[in-house]
């Protein structure tokens, strides 16, 4: 954990797949199905390296991996199966993220979205959450050029608010969002629920919890001050 206080948030912004929703096994599942649909062996894929990058860098990815996917267009392939996922009822949330939400906004706190899913799937949340009208901002993959771990999705959020980025706080729960949450100059918590390296998440992050519900008491009254 770093040395440094989380201390005078006005905001926090939310990293999507595997921090709200445990959709990263969605992820995972889209992944499969694809090389499956080609009868690619790939028992020994290692899926972590799929965990919070854009649906182009996994298309570059498994192009590196499996060299007769070169020719192929996947991204879109990959989209498409996620999002068929994303939309059953085989979604799952990451828990106490609800009721943090509620708290969060009760408290005064600005709450938005920063995420390299495309707009659909975000829009799609939120509703799903019921947390439309306390959510101010939302930063999907169609918002920026640079993918994590580049802080360009963390510095637009912070813009969406007006607000400085010593400001804002992140949820993330890959290694790629945490560098872009600190590359940002923001604070950042790690949701290792999911996490493929949870000491590195740890080391990045200024605090690691495994779930919302895991937070410190009075952790949100705590971190405004």
């Amino acid at each position: 954990m770093s040395d440094h206080t989380i201390h005078g948030i006005k905001a926090i912004i939310f990293d999507m797949d595997g921090t709200l929703v445990d959709s990263e096994i969605n992820t995972e599942r889209s992944v499969d199905i694809l090389l499956s649909k080609r009868n690619i062996p790939h028992a020994d894929l290692d899926y972590g390296v799929f965990y919070g990058v854009t649906w182009q860098k996994i298309e570059s990815i498994l192009k590196e991996t499996y060299p007769q996917l070169i020719p192929e267009s996947l991204a879109a392939e990959l989209q498409h199966e996620f999002h068929v996922l994303f939309q059953s009822d085989q979604t799952e949330f990451i828990p106490g993220v609800h009721d943090f939400w509620r708290l969060a906004a009760q408290l005064g706190l600005r709450l938005a979205i920063g995420t390299s899913s495309n707009r659909e799937s975000v829009e799609f949340l939120v509703d799903r959450m019921d947390v439309r009208s306390i959510c101010e901002a939302i930063v999907s993959a169609e918002d920026y050029n640079k993918s994590k771990p580049d802080p360009d999705c963390y510095l637009h959020a912070a813009q969406k608010l007006n607000l400085p980025v010593e400001n804002c706080l992140v949820f993330e729960d890959s290694i790629p969002g945490l560098k872009a949450a600190r590359a940002a100059g923001m604070y950042a918590v790690a949701i290792t629920h999911r996490s493929t390296d949870p000491i590195e998440a740890a080391r990045i992050a200024n605090l690691a919890v495994a779930n919302y519900t895991r937070l410190p008491d009075k952790f949100l009254s705590e971190i405004r001050y």
